[in-house]
């Protein structure tokens, strides 16, 4: 199957699934879903789907959970600054756990992944106060997967998600979203979207293209 077929069959089975996205989200958002909200789930699903349609062929169950809960995380984030456990924990449970499945001779740098990603914005969060907790969470399910596609990919990622998030920042100033002095933007988007392209970028699919 060719690259754009791929992308095309991936983002009409994201779009597809977006209703399940649109329910995780009414059941942990406290905020109003807008049409225009839920339009945006639906199309970010079919964006997900898009990319993890690219994925290798072993991963693609761990980039479903990322489809199906990693949306509504991102939305959650974005609107009201917050991460439920209601979503990441499970996140990170389904994430690990279909990638040793799917990759068992991997485990190790599975592991070792999700534990140095959460241990790094962990240490972050108890000098700083930034990022959020929820945030710590999640990183157990970004670092379990750029772990497993290689240390370069881990690195690449975290300095990617720091850099997606300081540009949303200043982009969330410019329109007047968020305030300088706030000093706190959503870093949910962006550890979603970086894993979502990494696992991408990574597969044999694009190399070999």
């Amino acid at each position: 199957m060719s690259v754009v077929l791929r992308l095309i069959v991936g983002f009409s089975a994201g779009a597809v699934c977006s209703p399940a996205a649109v329910l995780l989200l009414r059941w942990t958002a406290t905020t109003v879903l807008t049409w225009r909200r839920a339009v945006t789930v639906v199309v970010l699903s079919g964006g997900v789907g898009a990319g993890v349609a690219l994925w290798e062929r072993p991963l693609v169950s761990a980039g479903v959970a990322f489809l199906l809960l990693g949306v509504p995380i991102a939305v959650v984030d974005a609107i009201e600054h917050r991460i439920p456990d209601r979503l990441s924990l499970p996140l990170a449970a389904l994430t690990v756990t279909a990638l040793v499945v799917g990759t068992p001779g991997e485990w190790g740098r599975i592991v070792a992944g999700g534990g140095l990603c959460f241990g790094l914005l962990l240490l972050s969060y108890v000098l700083s106060g930034q990022p959020g907790p929820g945030d710590v969470k999640l990183a157990v399910s970004v670092g379990a997967v750029l772990g497993r596609l290689g240390w370069s990919w881990l690195l690449g990622g975290l300095v990617a998600t720091y850099l997606l998030t300081a540009l949303a920042g200043l982009v969330g100033v410019a329109a007047g979203r968020y305030r300088v002095r706030d000093g706190q933007v959503p870093m949910g988007p962006a550890m979603v979207a970086v894993v979502v392209a990494a696992g991408a970028l990574a597969s044999p699919c694009i190399n070999a293209s």
